[in-house]
């Protein structure tokens, strides 16, 4: 059942009415490319600041895999700590363009 649960979430979002690029206002295509631009900002930020950290994931990962044990459940809860950050940071850079 899992092995579905991603297809049927593209097929739900295949259906969706998504504007072309071409059809955006001038507007739109500069608050999407705001917005690319504070998520690779945010991208960065979190690389530079958890640097560390994601070395030791790594090399923890290829000496015992990545679903051990506890360490696993670790990897995932800082995964989503990391994303979180980087979310927080992209929107804040969002609000503070004029």
């Amino acid at each position: 059942m899992s092995r579905f649960l991603p297809c049927l979430l593209l097929l739900a979002l295949a259906g969706c009415n998504v504007t072309p690029p071409e059809a955006r206002s001038p507007e739109q295509r500069s608050q999407a490319a705001t917005a690319a631009a504070c998520r690779e900002q945010a991208d960065r930020v979190i690389a530079r600041q958890d640097r560390g950290q994601l070395l030791r994931e790594d090399e923890r990962n290829a000496r015992l895999g990545t679903e051990t044990g506890s360490y696993g459940v670790r990897t995932q809860i800082d995964s989503l700590g990391r994303q979180f950050r980087r979310d927080q940071i992209a929107q804040d850079c969002v609000r503070q363009q004029p």
